[in-house]
């Protein structure tokens, strides 16, 4: 059975059909997720936020894109979420962030580095970032999950591609 028979199942009261739909998913939404926040912990709430927000929702899902292409935008929106969380905590423990930046880490590559800087992009480059190299979308399919074109995809591809190079030379230096 497929995603759309199953939504129309649960939305006429069959539970199972929910749960099929959980179990379907939730390895890839789990996967990416920690693939992008990088802690089990957090990608465990995400990925149990997103299913709820799933049951909640679908019966605003309108059956004019892919299951899975909607069910990234929440994966999305969720994710953004918690950086947002996240953010607003570093506010309040500025100090501290501070001294953790002045300890050696353990892991010091290029790749580390740039996946940190990804995180201050603005939001929008930085989805597209994080669905184009983590998760190794075509910009066609990042087109369709964030609503956008293909080439706006692409040309917000680009433009993040300088800002991250601008924000790391600025940060540790020549890029190699």
């Amino acid at each position: 059975m497929d995603d759309n028979a199953l939504i129309e199942n649960f939305l006429r009261g069959d539970i199972k059909s929910y749960n099929e739909i959980v179990h379907r998913h939730q390895d890839w939404v789990r996967g990416m997720t920690m693939n992008i926040v990088k802690n089990l912990q957090d990608a465990e709430d995400i990925s149990q936020d997103v299913f709820v927000k799933v049951y909640f929702a679908l019966n605003r899902f309108r059956f004019e894109s892919e299951f899975k292409t909607w069910l990234y935008r929440i994966v999305i929106n969720k994710i953004n979420n918690h950086f947002r969380k996240q953010k607003l905590r570093s506010v309040f423990s500025a100090e501290l962030k501070e001294e953790l930046a002045k300890e050696p880490t353990s892991s010091t590559s290029n790749e580390n580095k740039l996946f940190e800087m990804t995180h201050k992009l603005p939001r929008f480059q930085r989805n597209i970032v994080l669905l184009r190299v983590y998760q190794d979308m075509s910009f066609k399919m990042i087109g369709q999950v964030l609503n956008i074109t293909e080439n706006s995809a692409k040309v917000s591809f680009h433009k993040a591609k300088v800002n991250l190079k601008t924000h790391y030379m600025k940060k540790y230096g020549e890029y190699r």
